[in-house]
């Protein structure tokens, strides 16, 4: 059963405006969306099974989501009943629901140059993609294209996708920030590169390659909030020498949780090469064998080329391939022989791929139409039920993420497109006068359909694009506010407290100042905006109207007062920026500053103590320093690498400082899969020995405060990406150890969210954007 289904507490559900709604329960918001259709998915391989059994199909089917994941699928009779009361059920019955698709090879960096004049594969990397390349060597460059590719997949019902950046660490970094930013699961790394390109797109060393590379690991790799998968990727034999390949094999022993992307035998002429370069290998294939690159994991682009062997050596060693038909044919590479890959007696897991720039459409739709014109031409015509296998689970297989995408089943995580048969003339009239089964309506929308076909893209329950819409609203980054607060005489916090006028994301800032509890926090468009929440005696509180702050930061921010002002810090274009403003209301917050001397893309830490404002900092390689800051001279110590007992200079992110009891103690998060770690220092004393608080790993965005004689610290746990749920835990001056974290079951953190913590008006206040 779904959570809430009794109408107590229901009847002031939030619609959202797309079917979603935020529904108020005691054990915090949930986000609700159900939608009502023909409802396609599979549980089986059909080139295995059959199609018959592979395939699931509600001809009036129900799809219910709760928090981002399918809490029911099924005909809508039977579900009807479990429909939260508040919530609106979104009517698609003329429509086909599938799961998103995914796109299992993809360059996001070759947008700006899809469709150029073809030639053959070589020239066309020389001529057209390296120059494209090169570009994204300006951030801003890379943002815009990032922007643009995630926005174009989610408008062609896209909701994951395994993308090839560049060899810049920037290129890598811009996509997970988009991705995050809409929802979308995305799986992409550094480009492995360093022979057979122009110089200034190759790797300068190997050594620094894989420096760069573990520090994007670490940085992105599910990292809490966010859906992230990192994959180490190699381009391609002919641009790696076998030190970048033995490297990368290493790294990826190093982090078996991450995928390998590569591509392989796209062109006759690469293969020849590539027997040139690696004689000593008895295959082409077995380049990528010999160095450890080939496993479950591991999903090549292509293989056109690739002999019965080495479909063999796939078969054995569990590599997949990415199937790019419209690029195949766009540059004249061959007809990739899926029924010597999908054979049942040794099969190869394959999945569907639009291979953008080589391929020239970002549409699954149309990427199957070429995928059954390959298969014709081979004898070997593909019906529809595989072509949408491959574009869902047969992709997700291939990424190791069927557990968790490519199907409608209850449990996984509710990314599904809505497919419009009659979204154009001759689409209505073919599948109007077809013979009306879901295998014509499904074959008719893969070779007539396109973009034009989806009507509407869901990620996570909430839909980010609407056909016919210039922008959707409902992105990732679009949550309400919420607040709670811990009282010490009842021992516990009241339940989530939504402002639903507030909207935004990332982890709000909050801290005490002259009589108010001041609030700066990232809207959806990730402009600062500031709020104030009064309370007097026992009454209730209010939150003002946000205001503005006139700057954009791609990353959450930070509070601290300090000498009768209230100091906000932020990250903007790698920059490290302030304002501060005084205690007087009406007053605006004085002009940005920047603290040179250092780049960073994540929010620092920020508190007064022993008279003076620390800052904490951490840059693109995940290493901290410190600065201080007197409000008497106005200037700034200059930046400090921290170091620890060893005199290694500490890594991590996230951190959180705060004064307490005479000392200053630091949280941070070490990396995605371990615990939360903490120190602390006396005056002028050395710093203690890191120590973890065990409990916490998942966390990403740990914060500390100090509240009625105890410390507290609160956080999220987190697993690839979904929310678990929130945490905290204290510790007292005399016996310097945490308790044991305890899960706050009142209120609900919402996705690339954090809780920000701090005391006020005598009890424990923490903020969040909830759903």
């Amino acid at each position: 059963m779904l959570p809430n289904e009794t109408s107590n507490g229901l009847e002031n559900a939030a619609e959202e405006g797309d079917g979603r709604s935020v529904v108020p329960g005691g054990s915090g918001a949930r986000t609700v969306t159900a939608v009502r259709g023909r409802l396609v998915w599979f549980c089986d391989d059909p080139f295995l099974v059959g199609t018959g059994a592979a395939m699931r199909h509600e001809k009036d089917g129900l799809l219910i989501c709760v928090d981002g994941r399918i809490a029911y699928s099924g005909p809508y009779q039977d579900g009807i009943g479990r429909v939260p009361e508040g919530v609106k059920v979104v009517d698609y019955r003329h429509c086909v629901i599938t799961p998103g698709f995914v796109d299992s090879h993809v360059h996001y960096t070759q947008v700006g140059m899809v469709a150029s004049y073809g030639e053959k594969l070589i020239n066309w990397l020389d001529k057209f993609v390296y120059p494209e390349g090169m570009k994204y060597s300006d951030k801003k460059y890379a943002e815009e294209g990032a922007e643009l590719f995630c926005k174009e997949l989610l408008r062609n019902g896209t909701t994951t996708a395994l993308v090839f950046t560049s060899t810049y660490p920037h290129s890598v970094d811009v996509l997970f920030d988009r991705a995050a930013k809409y929802g979308m699961r995305i799986a992409a790394g550094k480009v492995l590169m360093d022979r057979n390109a122009p110089e200034a797109l190759l790797d300068r060393s190997v050594e620094e390659a894989m420096e760069q590379t573990r520090g994007l690991i670490d940085k992105w790799h599910n990292k809490a909030g966010t859906r992230n998968v990192y994959a180490v990727m190699p381009r391609f034999p002919l641009a790696c020498t076998r030190d970048m390949l033995t490297e990368a094999g290493r790294l990826w022993e190093e982090y078996p949780s991450v995928l390998m992307h590569s591509h392989i035998a796209e062109n006759a002429d690469e293969v020849f090469e590539g027997r040139k370069l690696f004689p000593e290998c008895r295959t082409y294939l077995d380049v990528l064998d010999d160095h450890g690159l080939l496993r479950a994991g591991t999903v090549l682009a292509h293989g056109v080329h690739l002999t019965l062997g080495e479909l063999d050596t796939c078969h054995r060693t569990g590599a997949a391939i990415a199937h790019c038909p419209t690029s195949n044919l766009f540059l004249g590479s061959g007809l990739f022989r899926l029924r010597d890959a999908t054979t049942p007696s040794r099969p190869v897991t394959v999945g569907l791929a639009t291979d953008v720039g080589g391929g020239t459409s970002l549409s699954m739709l149309t990427t199957m139409n070429e995928a059954y014109k390959v298969g014709a031409l081979d004898g070997n015509p593909i019906d529809a039920v595989r072509l949408f296998y491959l574009a869902t689970l047969g992709s997700a297989r291939a990424m190791r993420m069927d557990h968790q995408i490519g199907s409608l089943q209850r449990g996984h995580e509710a990314d599904f497109v809505v497919l419009d048969p009659r979204a154009t003339p001759l689409l209505e009239k073919r599948t109007r006068t077809g013979d009306g089964s879901i295998e014509d309506v499904l074959f008719a929308l893969a070779l007539l359909g396109d973009a034009e076909a989806v009507e509407a893209t869901y990620v996570a329950g909430r839909r980010v694009h609407q056909r016919g819409r210039k922008e959707e609203k409902a992105t990732w980054s679009d949550f309400p506010f919420a607040w709670s607060r811990y009282d010490w005489k009842s021992g516990s916090w009241i339940p989530d407290q939504v402002v639903a006028t507030t909207r935004g994301w990332r982890l709000p800032a909050i801290d005490a100042f002259a009589g108010g509890l001041h609030c700066v926090y990232n809207d959806p468009t990730d402009l600062l905006h500031w709020t104030v929440f009064t309370k007097k005696d026992d009454r209730p509180g209010t939150w003002s109207k946000p205001e503005s702050l006139g700057v954009r930061s791609h990353a959450s921010v930070a509070l601290a007062p300090y000498h009768d002002l209230l100091y906000c810090f932020y990250s903007r274009d790698g920059k490290i920026c302030w304002k501060s403003r005084d205690d007087q209301m009406a007053k605006p917050w004085g002009p940005e500053r920047e603290i040179p001397g250092l780049s960073s893309q994540q929010p620092p830490a920020v508190t007064a103590y022993n008279d003076d404002l620390h800052v904490l900092a951490v840059d693109g390689e995940r290493r901290m320093h410190w600065n201080t800051y007197h409000s008497s001279t106005g200037a700034w110590s200059g930046w400090e690498p921290w170091k620890d007992g060893n005199g290694d200079i500490v890594k991590g992110g996230w951190p959180s400082i705060a004064a307490y009891a005479g000392r200053l103690y630091v949280v941070y998060s070490p990396g995605a899969d371990a615990d939360v770690r903490w120190t602390a220092r006396d005056p002028g004393g050395e710093w203690w020995r890191h120590r973890d608080l065990e409990g916490t790993a998942g966390t990403g965005q740990p914060r500390i405060a100090h509240y009625n004689g105890l410390l507290y610290a609160i956080g999220s746990w987190w697993e690839s990406g979904k929310y678990q749920e929130t945490w905290w835990a204290q510790q007292g001056v005399d016996v310097p150890e945490w308790t044991t974290p305890r899960s706050i079951t009142q209120i609900r953190t919402g996705s690339f969210s954090g809780n920000g913590l701090t005391a006020y008006h005598g009890q424990l206040y923490t903020a969040y954007f909830t759903g």
